[in-house]
């Protein structure tokens, strides 16, 4: 199998959707190619600059170009507010691999190539736009391992007075409640939320305002605790 190395540099986003009522966003962005949720990477979150953030981040994943040339990747750019209590999705950037390709040809693979794309919001609407810089590396070759031949002969017969039935082997299904490594985590390479323990009060306050008030309430009232000194002005 050849593959060819895609490089890239997340530099910025400017005027983006606020999707927090009270306070302002964090954003980060998750980088994918469609399709391939183990190529999925998460960029630092920026806490200072809002709906126009910076991350100037480093990424580096490989594409089959082939496959790419014939329209069936895309480049998927997901952007996301930081949240306590869940992030909300900000909007999402799609860049069929195959145009990055295009746009490089004549240019050889060395240099960055500067490239803008509108940043697509979940309601279909575009607001706002997200800046990166690429380039493809030379292509290498990933052996492929043949499956072992089949072994010759009949199999065995059944053990007398047992069913015919395909049981697993002993040990072939994991304990009950076991989750399997990738299983395990969200998706994005990073540990899930960590669930809150009862005591908070959020109940009673959630009932008074509601859940979605309360989530950007609350996630200012914390931050601007924690990180500003209790000032509350954003």
């Amino acid at each position: 199998m050849e593959l060819t190395p895609l490089e890239l540099y997340l530099h910025c986003a400017k005027d983006l959707k606020n999707v927090n009522l009270f306070t302002k966003m964090t954003v980060y962005a998750v980088v994918s190619v469609s399709g391939d949720r183990h190529t999925a990477q998460k960029s630092p979150v920026d806490k200072q600059c809002g709906a126009c953030p910076n991350w100037n981040y480093a990424m580096m994943m490989a594409i089959d170009e082939a496959i790419a040339r014939r329209d069936h990747h895309n480049l998927v750019i997901r952007l996301k507010s930081d949240r306590m209590f869940g992030d909300k999705e900000i909007g999402t950037v799609q860049v069929p691999i195959r145009d990055l390709l295009d746009h490089n040809e004549g240019n050889g693979k060395v240099e960055y190539q500067n490239v803008s794309y509108s940043v697509r919001l979940p309601n279909g609407k575009t607001k706002g736009v997200l800046n990166f810089s690429y380039k493809f590396g030379d292509t290498f070759t990933i052996p492929t391992v043949s499956p072992p031949p089949p072994i010759s002969g009949h199999p065995p017969p059944p053990s007398q007075g047992m069913a015919e039935y395909a049981y697993p082997p002993p040990g072939g299904y994991p304990p009950y409640g076991y989750q399997q490594g990738p299983a395990a985590n969200n998706g994005y390479g990073y540990p899930p939320v960590q669930k809150w323990k009862k005591g908070m009060g959020t109940g009673i306050v959630g009932g008074l305002l509601g859940g979605m008030l309360i989530g950007d309430m609350v996630d200012g009232a914390y931050k601007a605790g924690v990180e500003d000194g209790l000032d509350y002005a954003f």
